[in-house]
């Protein structure tokens, strides 16, 4: 290992300092008027052959948040797309810090820039941006760069309006089965597969990418359950690794479901046959209408939106909503939070909370009042 020594040389008492590995003398420089100066010089040589890391104090955010991105986001099985989203959040710390030292931001400066920041984006955006930014120096940390954490005690607070809860998922039962209704009636896979997605999406909870990922072989009759364990990408045309862990699960669902299974594929043998086409991926919800075999997230929505325009539902939902319209359903049919939860492919019930806070807010409080009735 690596390792330097300092001293004092020549007549006018000057510091130097000498870098040495596997007995060798691989850098060397003097007159220094302090010790520190020396050291300021050595340090990122010392680093740089520990670690053949570039990180040092002198490094701006911006770049430690990249390299920390070289070495844990970008050789991780994260989908193309999230690490873009990681990407873009490095334009933003180039704006708010530009290409300061990380060991000249202080932890006051940082709140200051993040509450200003805060004005502008959600609480949501704020957080990833501040957890990007501490796992960037506790690498920087680890590495023995002699920093400060800054974001060790800021309080993260937001001004910007994200999408209202409310906003997020149909609250009416009736208006849940109506619209599932109105789904079924456009079922005509000549014309489209959109309606079949919309309708399993609604019926149970599935991310999109999940839902449309879906092959023949996991789909179990005989158990009536999906097995997923992959997303697709439709911009791609690939196949992509889960969220998370937790994403991998198995999805109940009805005979309804199953039945409409067995026509679709039926439908879908038949239509590629008399076109002289291939499913070659065996996808569940393949068709002849699209270049990479399935809908994207964008057509989808946009027919999910004119169908529940057409029935004058509030609010108006996307995909992301059918998913928590379904989760909503079965907690108000009573179903315990951890099962909803493993359903929708949730580690634990920390985002159920979040969407249906204010629902829940008012079942507990039905449940308190039930409770002192019970010796009444």
């Amino acid at each position: 290992m690596a390792n330097a020594r300092y001293r004092r040389r020549g007549n006018q008492n000057l510091w130097a300092y000498e870098i040495r590995e596997e007995g060798k003398t691989v850098a060397y420089n003097s007159g220094f008027k302090t010790k520190r100066l020396a050291e300021a010089e050595a340090e990122p040589i010392l680093q740089k052959l520990r670690t053949g890391s570039i990180i040092t104090k002198n490094i701006s955010l911006p770049e430690l948040y990249q390299e920390w991105l070289d070495l844990k986001i970008i050789p991780s099985n994260r989908s193309d797309v999230t690490k873009k989203k990681y990407l873009s959040r490095k334009v933003t710390l180039e704006k708010l810090f530009g290409d300061k030292p990380i060991s000249q931001i202080r932890p006051s400066e940082y709140q200051r820039i993040m509450n200003d920041y805060g004005k502008r984006v959600s609480r949501n955006f704020l957080g990833r941006l501040n957890t990007g930014v501490k796992q960037s120096l506790q690498m920087a940390i680890a590495d023995k760069v002699m920093i400060e954490d800054f974001t060790q005690n800021v309080e993260l607070f937001s001004t910007a309006k994200s999408q209202d809860a409310d906003s997020k998922y149909l609250h009416s039962e009736k208006d849940y089965l109506e619209l599932i209704s109105a789904v079924k009636d456009k079922f005509d896979y000549k014309k489209s597969v959109i309606p079949y997605i919309i309708y399993f999406l609604l019926k149970t909870g599935m991310r999109y990418g999940e839902l449309i990922a879906l092959t023949w072989e996991d789909i179990d009759f005989d158990r009536g359950v999906f097995k997923t364990y992959r997303r697709f990408n439709s911009e791609t045309s690939q196949f992509v690794p889960p969220k998370n862990k937790t994403s991998i699960r198995i999805v109940p669902v009805d005979n309804e479901c199953l039945e409409i299974l067995k026509n679709l594929q039926i439908e879908q043998n038949q239509s590629n046959k008399d076109l002289g086409l291939q499913n070659t991926n065996n996808m569940v919800f393949q068709h002849f209408g699209y270049p990479n075999s399935v809908p994207s997230t964008n057509g989808t929505n946009k027919v999910l939106r004119g169908i529940v325009q057409e029935l004058n539902i509030e609010p108006i939902i996307t995909t992301k909503g059918a998913r928590h319209t379904y989760g909503s359903f079965l907690w108000h049919r009573g179903y315990d939070l951890g099962i909803i939860a493993k359903i929708l492919g949730h580690k634990d019930i920390s985002m159920l909370i979040e969407v249906y806070g204010h629902t829940l807010e008012e079942k507990i409080q039905e449940e308190y009042n039930d409770i002192k009735q019970l010796w009444q």
